[in-house]
């Protein structure tokens, strides 16, 4: 049998899930190689948890070699460039050809764009961030407390509405709760969400839970000197503790290497296709109108695997996404 080299880029929600399923279905006749350079996945939706001290790093991590029982060559590596003419991944110690590639890197959070003394910032978006908030937080007793959001797109759309919901409920617990004013700001209209009115609910929730809400804020700067957060309108909230989800960006390399946008890649909404042959993306990265969420990386994940065993076994049908998600 002629065997074709199926890579996978990133192991994270939808990486894991394509090369899962990928690997069971046709490792044995063709080689899946999963690269990252992380030796570990990390289950992301837990950060908020462990920032609370419901986790800790070892409970929402595990090995990715563990992923070559299901016949998957990992590779733990750095990746410096993708070309597509040549169909060749460079990684800091190889160079790997693909018959078919899916990438999956995800989004970057790049916190040194907040304008301002950005140092001051907290946020859960990233394993070692979370851990500094949780720490943070523990000493945190009183004073006006500032959570936000600095634009979209970001990871986990609901994400910076929970953080506010488990912080509140943890300074209720601590007993501290009347000793702290919460403010949540967002750069857009409002708390966004799709069917079933969860914007209403979370708006509604906000307010019961005593955090004023102030929408349209775009930040203009941190000012550490001042303890304030400045708005571009002029709007000013100061602050003791600072926690803004940071903004998000494809992976450089997805950029340097021309395959994607700052927005992101685009591909065909049904198939997951580029524009580049036998090319695939999913998840965080993929320039689609729709959540930045692990559930949406693990369908797309789905179907694009689904459809690469098609091709090369006949089994099945092809499908199409269709996503079950807000």
């Amino acid at each position: 049998m002629n065997r074709r080299n199926i890579v996978i880029l990133g192991g994270g929600s939808g990486g894991a899930v394509a090369a899962n399923h990928l690997g069971e279905s046709i490792g044995r006749d063709h080689n899946v190689i999963l690269i990252d350079q992380k030796p570990q996945h990390y289950y992301q939706s837990s950060y908020l948890w462990m920032a609370r001290g419901w986790r800790e790093p070892q409970d929402i991590s595990r090995d990715l070699s563990t992923i070559e029982r299901r016949n998957v060559r990992f590779f733990n590596d750095r990746i410096t460039n993708i070309d597509t003419d040549s169909r060749t991944v460079t990684t800091a110690h190889a160079e790997i050809e693909y018959d078919y590639l899916i990438s999956s890197l995800g989004f970057q959070t790049h916190p040194h764009l907040i304008p301002g003394d950005n140092h001051l910032v907290h946020h859960t978006w990233e394993m070692d961030a979370a851990l500094r908030f949780r720490e943070a937080l523990r000493t945190f007793t009183s004073g006006r407390l500032v959570i936000g959001i600095s634009a979209p797109p970001y990871r986990c759309p609901p994400g910076p509405y929970e953080a506010a919901w488990l912080i509140n409920d943890d300074l209720i617990e601590r007993g501290v709760r009347d000793n702290v004013s919460i403010d949540f700001f967002t750069s857009e209209p409002g708390p966004l969400g799709g069917s079933g009115q969860p914007s209403e609910f979370m708006r509604e929730h906000l307010n019961r839970s005593g955090i004023n809400l102030h929408s349209n804020f775009v930040i203009d700067q941190v000012d550490g000197q001042a303890s304030t957060l400045r708005a571009a309108d002029g709007r000013e909230l100061p602050f003791d503790l600072l926690f803004i989800i940071p903004p998000h960006r494809p992976s450089q390399v997805l950029i340097d290497s021309g395959l994607s946008s700052e927005t992101g890649i685009d591909v065909d909404v049904d198939t997951l296709a580029t524009r580049w042959e036998n090319v695939y993306a999913i998840g965080d990265s993929v320039n689609l109108p729709v959540s930045k969420a692990g559930v949406v990386a693990h369908q797309q994940a789905d179907v694009v695997a689904h459809n690469i065993v098609h091709q090369l076994t006949g089994r099945g049908d092809p499908t199409r996404l269709r996503l079950h998600t807000l």
